[in-house]
């Protein structure tokens, strides 16, 4: 094993297709014609070499319009977009000078603060789209309603599942990040 250089800029674009899923049917065209259009774009510019663009399955958003991309690394932009069209492609290839947010973090403080920040709209990220796909489901639920699913048999989906599961380890991330935090207050008083 060796390591292998890391690209500036990763982007995964969903292409994912479902079909009959009370779920909607993935980004599938949209996904494609965004992977093309990133692809022509890159190689427009000479940066194959720097910004890898890959195609994959559900990347667990699935947008109504247009496609999901990840972004890695992710810097001060958010790690994940959607509702991506072809014509997002300069903001997306655009959006990151060379080399930002890679490296190490500028000191302990700033570091911690932005994991708090990023697992916060992590959170919200993934508890909206608990709550989109239960309403895709069954209609009219609430965010209080999610949290017994065992009250609504239309819940029993394997996709609701993960993400419902998704959702419950970044909470615990976010849990054990404030343990973490806590307990290094104590030492230091």
């Amino acid at each position: 094993m060796r390591d292998a250089p890391a690209p500036r800029l990763h982007l995964f674009v969903c292409a994912n297709r479902r079909e009959g899923s009370p779920l909607g049917p993935g980004c599938g065209e949209r996904g494609e014609a965004v992977y093309d259009a990133l692809k022509r774009e890159v190689g427009r510019r000479g940066e194959i070499a720097t910004t890898w663009v890959t195609k994959t399955y559900c990347l667990g958003i699935c947008p109504r319009e247009g496609a999901t991309v990840a972004r890695w690394p992710s810097g001060a932009t958010s790690a994940i977009v959607t509702e991506v069209a072809p014509a997002d492609v300069d903001a997306l290839l655009g959006s990151r000078e060379a080399g930002a947010g890679a490296g190490a973090p500028r000191g302990d403080e700033p570091a911690v603060a932005e994991l708090s920040r990023e697992l916060d709209a992590l959170e919200e990220l993934q508890r909206k789209k608990v709550l989109d796909l239960a309403r895709r489901l069954k209609p009219g639920l609430t965010l209080e309603d999610v949290q017994n699913p065992h009250d609504f048999p239309e819940l029993d989906d394997p996709d609701w599942h993960y993400a419902d599961g998704v959702l419950a380890g970044v909470q615990s991330v976010k849990s054990a990040l404030s343990a973490m935090l806590r307990g290094r207050a104590k030492r230091e008083d």
